[in-house]
């Protein structure tokens, strides 16, 4: 066995005792509790509230933008826990490390609704400050309060610029996706 394979058996064997560490928690601490029947909520809720106020003439740009939305979302909650800069104690699902109701309902119905109604830039930037001070000093303060969400060492500043940073990065490849459909759709002989 290569030191290569050794190290690789060393974090397998590491990965299945967090594995096991971890239904085990779930399946005692977590499930059924109130906690998680509020993350339960928090998935499905945002998500119907958009459906409804949704405009369905721009359904897709709309889906798109949310997308990348909640790629960054998690991509940056990914990071964060995973280097135990903070921490969820109560998950929908075991073996999740991320909030799932928070990247991918919360936030990006948030995102996806401020961005279908402020269509100017400006508007829109400043939709998003706001909307990012309410994630960063309301909203994360609360989920600390009730439980749902543990800092180590994490501070609610922080979070500020990369909310901004997502919405403004996620308009931008979103218009980007389309000017390079409409310039493709534009040229002869395409299809």
């Amino acid at each position: 066995m290569t030191d290569l394979e050794a190290a690789q058996e060393i974090i397998l064997e590491i990965q299945r005792q967090l594995r096991d560490a971890s239904m085990n928690y779930w399946y005692k601490y977590v499930f059924n509790t109130w906690q998680w029947w509020l993350n339960i909520a928090t998935l499905i809720l945002p998500v119907i509230l958009w459906w409804k106020l949704v405009n369905k003439k721009k359904l897709m740009e709309i889906v798109i933008y949310g997308f990348f939305a909640s790629a960054f979302a998690v991509f940056f909650d990914t990071i964060g826990e995973t280097s135990v800069l903070w921490d969820y104690p109560y998950l929908v699902i075991p073996m999740d490390y991320i909030l799932i109701d928070a990247d991918y309902s919360v936030l990006p119905v948030a995102y996806m609704l401020a961005y279908q109604y402020f269509t100017t830039w400006k508007g829109f930037i400043a939709a998003n400050i706001a909307l990012s001070a309410l994630f960063s000093f309301v909203a994360e303060p609360l989920l600390v309060w009730i439980g749902l969400y543990e800092l180590h060492g994490w501070k609610y500043i922080y979070s500020f610029p990369i909310y901004v940073a997502i919405a403004i990065v996620s308009k931008w490849i979103t218009g980007f996706c389309i000017r390079i459909q409409a310039a493709s759709v534009n040229k002869p002989g395409r299809s």
